[in-house]
């Protein structure tokens, strides 16, 4: 009976790995398994992270409209004359190539498409006059001439590869001539064509006529969002085009006309002489590092001519960076400019070392052979101790994702992770489970045996936990933080289900994140609000400074993911955010049956009060008095904030006043100038000097005409009308929540 129990696991390991190594084929080559490739995805993303950056070559520049570019020159992004400037100075500082990770898809009309041309017109026929009006027409002319002058920029330089999207959304391309010069000049599609699309956007059909190419720009994001491949081929209308990097590279290495070719089943681009290896019909990206690993250069840099000749004789790609604008998830990070994916791309191919992904028999092969040698160790020869037989397990372990690191590193070889290591967890668990069974069947007879002696009940007593979750709760002092997104009712009244619950989601996440990084416990969703604790369970004695950190970068994450909400039709979400400090109780309350951890008392009432006075007064975030004096109140120098007023909410008597989170360590929510004056007329509000006090407030709302607050204090003494109510205090009462 021993050697049969022995034998066992070895025998069911083996099995085991023959349905795995079965399993890996069946996903390689057969139907792709996506949960699957989705973590051998994120292990790819790890081998990244432990290689670490490194250089890239220096071919490659790039040339971003930043947040320097637009604060010199704020038209750039818009408007088509500054781009040509941008253009033609790239051109001037010799550079080899110009890729644009863009698509100049709109004529751009400043007044109009008719009476544009018709200036132009009659222009046309005022050149030799220099009479006033003429020369007026003359400047708005060239004032209104911006695509011309891209594409006389374009044309001249001579050396520009414009960007088209191809995919399943938007427009048909138009009827175009010039969209040849997006495609392969040989195509063969093999047994599996390319992905198909059916629809597209490209440039002006000017400025594609001017270029010297097109490529796509199109990228293509797993799951998680990441881009970890770049596509080569894309099928339409009966040809396959190309992607950016292609033409830039041919450009480059001055490739003849004519020598662009892609096959499908040899899975390889040709680019002149030079043979790319691909993945299917997509290069897997090698990336160099994280943001900037490339050489970046500010346009307004280029423009003004400070760069010298760091552009001369590279393939320079410009794109948009300012505003956190056009990023992609990357294994580096999340905030990758998409124009280094070309780069990367770029890089990756003329070094040589773009990643190369493991064939499917070989994945078979190292699925099959870690659930070998994972059987083995269960082998009855080997009789090892349990821990002799863990040791091998780790060594196992460590020794297969060694290697697998290695031969990332060393060889850009992406070899398969999950199965082989299912492989080993589920073999090994099973050869433990199975090995385990024996001394099992001793415990048992052992419990039985001296059972007699403490008695079964307290043997089973001695194996419960003792310290289970029981009903109950501990009176503390906390912060509690609520927010909440304005007017998002009447948003979420013009959406689906689906579209609300991926609006809430988007939200959500980076509010969540804000939270927990800074200690916070996320207590309940309440719709599209957030209810976070700060001082619980974990005790941190800076709770309050903790929620205030929490409330800026509430704010900031909200400044960073707006625009991808602008970009899907909305108008610029905004949040009001209330704290309160104060005893609560704090613990695990609900039934016997079910009950969660949350905090209750006039605190948390009072912090939920507060974010819904943030739309009476039109403020970004309203914190109680008890967390300012928390924070030492007038004596408080990490946090600033404003007095906004007095009030006694619903259901309370006594009056508690309210302030304005200004700014704190992470950052700016609001800036005043003059905040003297509008203390000084709280003050005189307060007392019944209405005369001074609208005279203060008046003098503040000439320094910051959008502050909200003091137009709400004018129209209540508006209201009043000079006169003082009998039995005034100063007090705002609120009878709705």
């Amino acid at each position: 009976m021993a050697t049969r129990i022995g034998e066992r696991p070895l025998v069911l390991g083996l099995g085991l790995a023959v349905i795995l190594a079965l399993l890996c084929g069946f996903h390689r080559l057969g139907q792709r398994l996506q949960p699957v490739e989705d973590l051998e995805r994120l292990s790819l993303d790890t081998r990244f992270w432990i290689r670490g950056p490194e250089a890239p070559g220096e071919s490659v520049a790039l040339v971003v409209i930043d947040d320097k570019t637009i604060r010199r020159y704020p038209d750039l992004a818009e408007r088509r004359a500054p781009f040509a400037k941008l253009i033609t100075a790239i051109a001037s500082a010799k550079a080899t190539v110009i890729g644009i990770d863009g698509i100049l898809a709109d004529p751009e009309h400043l007044l109009g498409e008719q009476l544009e041309r018709d200036i132009h017109e009659h222009v046309q026929h005022l050149k030799s006059s220099n009479t006033p009006s003429a020369h007026l027409l003359k400047r708005i002319d060239e004032a209104i001439s911006g695509d011309r002058k891209l594409e006389q920029a374009i044309r001249t330089a001579g050396t520009v590869v414009l960007g088209l999207s191809l995919g399943r959304r938007g427009e048909p391309l138009p009827d175009d001539p010039a969209l040849r010069k997006g495609r392969y000049d040989q195509s063969l599609r093999g047994a599996v064509p390319p992905v198909e699309a059916n629809r597209g956007l490209a440039s002006l059909p000017e400025l594609n006529a001017a270029a010297l190419a097109l490529g796509s720009i199109t990228l293509i994001e797993d799951r998680d969002q990441a881009v970890r491949e770049l596509g080569f081929a894309r099928a339409y209308a009966g040809a396959v085009y190309v992607p950016l990097v292609v033409p830039l590279i041919a450009a480059f290495e001055r490739a003849p006309q004519g020598s662009l070719a892609y096959r499908a089943g040899a899975q390889q681009v040709r680019i002149g002489d030079r043979t790319i290896e691909l993945t299917g019909d997509h290069l897997i990206l090698n990336y160099r590092g994280p943001d900037q690993t490339f050489a970046t250069y500010s346009a307004a840099d280029v423009i003004d001519g400070q760069v010298g000749d760091a552009l001369a004789k590279k393939i320079v790609i410009v794109g948009i960076t300012y505003l956190g604008s056009d990023r992609v998830r990357s294994p580096f990070g999340p905030r990758l400019p998409a124009l280094e994916v070309h780069a990367t791309a770029i890089d990756n191919i003329l070094a040589g070392d773009p990643i190369k992904r493991a064939s499917p028999i070989l994945d078979i092969f190292l699925c099959f052979l870690a659930g070998l040698l994972t059987a083995l160790l269960f082998h009855r020869r080997l009789n090892g101790s349990p821990g002799l037989r863990f040791g091998g397990l780790a060594v196992l372990t460590t020794a297969f994702l060694g290697s697998v690191q290695i031969a990332f590193a060393s060889a850009q070889l992406w070899l398969g992770v999950v199965w082989p290591m299912t492989a080993i967890v589920a073999i090994g668990s099973l050869g433990i489970a199975t090995a385990y069974a024996g001394e099992a069947r001793q415990r048992r007879w052992l419990r039985q045996s001296f059972s007699q002696y403490l008695g079964e009940d307290t043997m089973a007593e001695l194996l419960t936990d003792p310290d289970a979750p029981a009903l109950g709760g501990a009176r503390r002092r906390l912060s509690v933080l609520f927010s909440d997104i304005r007017n998002f009712t009447s948003i979420s009244e013009r959406l689906s289900p689906e579209e609300l619950v991926d609006i809430l989601n988007a939200f959500l996440t980076p509010m969540t994140g804000v939270v927990l990084e800074r200690g916070g416990y996320l207590d309940k969703y309440i719709g599209d609000a957030v209810m976070a604790v700060f001082g619980a369970p974990v005790r941190h004695q800076d709770h309050a400074a903790r929620a205030l950190n929490t409330a800026i970068a509430m704010h900031n994450a909200l400044d960073r993911i707006n625009p991808r909400f602008v970009e899907r039709g909305f108008a610029p979400f905004a949040i009001g955010v209330g704290i309160n400090t104060g005893d609560v109780v704090v613990g695990n309350m609900g039934s016997t049956e079910r009950f969660d951890y949350t905090v209750v008392g006039d605190a948390v009432n009072l912090a939920s009060r507060l974010e819904g006075l943030t739309k009476v007064y039109e403020t970004r975030c309203l914190v109680g008095e008890e967390t300012w004096r928390e924070l030492g109140g007038p004596q408080c120098s990490e946090f600033s904030f404003r007095e906004v007023d007095r009030v006694r909410v619903k259901g309370k008597v006594k009056p508690v006043a309210l302030f304005e989170l200004l700014r704190g360590p992470e950052g700016t929510l609001v800036d005043y100038e003059n905040l003297p004056d509008f203390a000084k007329a709280l003050t005189a509000y307060r007392n019944g000097d209405f005369t001074t006090a609208r005279a203060c407030f008046t003098n503040f709302a000439e320094k910051n005409p959008d502050d909200q607050v003091t137009a709400l204090y004018l129209a209540r003494l508006d209201d009043m009308g000079g006169e003082v109510p009998v039995g005034w205090d100063g007090v705002t009462s609120f009878q709705n929540k």
